[in-house]
């Protein structure tokens, strides 16, 4: 279905910044736009937090096209809408840019995986 096509790419292309915050988090990092701490507890927590980040993502959508249960749309939906809640946070009160590209994206992310949960049968048993 034409609809579970979202939810592909976004699992591909979240898996891939996955492993790439694991293996090369320089690269990754000039993706989001945040220099990489030097070493120590920042570098690690930095690899640690949005690399399982982004493989979560991958993984409740993978789960979510494989199974057909539409529960596992939830997190990934949750966690793009959070991003834009941030994002518009930051630029209102922190007086981070606003980045409507960005925040705009998150919420189109989330509107293409709710018609998705929409296209999924009923929730089974897991």
């Amino acid at each position: 279905m034409i609809v579970q096509l979202p939810p592909a790419l976004l699992a591909l292309i979240f898996g891939v910044q996955g492993i790439i915050w694991l293996t090369r988090p320089a690269s990754a990092a000039r993706f989001w736009g945040f220099p990489v701490p030097e070493g120590g507890l920042g570098l690690s927590s930095m690899i640690a937090a949005l690399g399982s980040l982004c493989l979560t993502i991958a993984l409740c959508l993978l789960l979510a096209l494989i199974r057909r249960q539409r529960v596992w749309y939830y997190p990934p939906m949750m966690m793009f809408g959070l991003f834009a809640v941030g994002r518009i946070v930051a630029g209102v009160v922190h007086g981070a840019p606003i980045l409507p590209g960005r925040f705009i994206a998150e919420l189109l992310f989330v509107g293409l995986l709710f018609l998705a949960t929409r296209a999924t049968g009923t929730p089974r048993d897991a």
